[in-house]
């Protein structure tokens, strides 16, 4: 998603849906590219302002505790540009916010932003020139103070790439994966093997919708494991009771396009990745580095309401979810290891549309908005 103004456009959810995050269903490289010309040049350039008076429409229930804003820092740097969600962050505190570029937006690139506002590193997929790259999406910080991020050159035939920058944001090393398919979920595991998942498909039939596509490579571009999840189908009834939230059909048209797998991954401290799927209850699956899958967490928001982003801190799962009708976040806070609940937090005030960070340890929530002057802000929240 793109954080700029709340421009929409005819038949789409929400504009600027482009690389990972798709909310209802994945959409042909080509399609996603003729929709932001459509609507680019409505939507970048303008604020996307504090959702209007969500505290007065949705107070915080009883059971759900309140979150008051405790720092809001503009940070100078990065005046006059959306950005593009989910963002990240290290252990350190640093935030790693991916910028929309008007005049290459599937090759925007990451910036680095320290505790204090300050710009540390700019990550650019430009710089890689060799490989001729035609988009980079999803990305994962690495252990050494760099980053990883998944590209893909060519469309009839892509070749797929790791990017690796260094912690100055300088261009590392490239890996060439063993791999045919368009990837929108992408994170690294802590010893370099490298989770993806996407949508392999026939790009040469108009008929061949794809079909979904997750595999764990190694550090040297080798296929290892290739993994499979609980079919949409099987889903359905969870999904019934949050129909108007998923604003899915209760019947897929029969060439419909592929509902994505999984939705964004972060690596957790006991060196496997959390992976989350959009679904009700939300999904959160476990996986090792050889690609088995652990656990199969269940985390659910409140009724009528969406996973959105999501976040791993220690021991701990931090989800937001999004009420599309009431106009309301949340953010359920859950065991990493059972997805029991362990508190939900409701967003009165209007803290930002992007959940950037989460850190356990000091109860931290990090939201990101464009404020006055197009100006990036980062606001930093705790329990009322």
């Amino acid at each position: 998603m793109t954080i700029s103004a709340s421009t929409r456009c005819r038949g789409e959810t929400q504009f600027a849906v482009l690389g990972s995050q798709f909310r209802q269903e994945m959409r042909p490289f080509s399609a996603a590219l003729c929709a932001f010309f459509v609507c680019a040049g409505l939507a970048v350039a303008q604020v996307n302002p504090v959702r209007a008076d969500p505290a007065a429409k949705n107070p915080v229930s009883g059971s759900t505790i309140a979150l008051r804003a405790t720092s809001t820092m503009n940070v100078p740097s990065e005046m006059g540009g959306a950005f593009m969600t989910p963002s990240k962050c290290d252990s350190d505190g640093n935030l790693y916010i991916r910028k929309f570029a008007m005049d290459r937006p599937l090759l925007g690139p990451v910036v680095k932003i320290d505790p204090d506002g300050k710009r540390v590193a700019l990550f650019d997929p430009a710089a890689f020139s060799q490989l001729a790259l035609d988009r980079a999406d999803a990305f994962s910080p690495a252990s050494d103070g760099g980053m990883y991020q998944i590209a893909q050159s060519g469309v009839l035939k892509p070749r797929i790439y790791v990017l690796h920058f260094s912690s100055d944001g300088s261009p590392s090393s490239p890996t060439r994966l063993d791999a045919d398919f368009e990837v929108y979920t992408f994170a690294a595991f802590a010893g370099r093997n490298f989770l993806l998942s996407g949508v392999k498909r026939d790009v040469q039939n108009k008929d061949d919708r794809g079909h979904n596509f997750t595999a764990v490579f190694s550090a040297d571009g080798r296929e290892l494991a290739q993994l499979s999840f609980q079919p949409r189908a099987a889903l359905k009834a969870g999904l019934k009771s949050d129909a108007a939230a998923h604003q899915e059909p209760q019947k897929e048209p029969e060439k419909s396009a592929p509902v994505l797998d999984l939705a964004d991954a972060e690596a957790g401290s006991d060196g496997n990745l959390y992976v989350m799927r959009r679904s009700s209850p939300a999904l959160v699956y476990v996986i090792t580095p050889s690609g088995k899958i652990l656990e199969t967490l269940k985390v659910a928001g409140p009724r009528g309401s969406a996973p959105s982003g999501f976040h791993v801190s220690g021991n701990q799962l931090a989800i937001s979810f999004w009420n599309e009708e009431g106009e309301s976040q949340t953010v359920v806070v859950a065991d990493a290891q059972t997805g029991r609940k362990i508190a939900s937090y409701g967003d009165p005030a209007g803290l930002g549309s992007s959940f950037a960070c989460y850190e356990a340890n000091e109860g931290v929530f990090t939201f990101l908005k464009l404020g006055e002057g197009n100006a990036l802000e980062v606001v930093r929240a705790e329990a009322q």
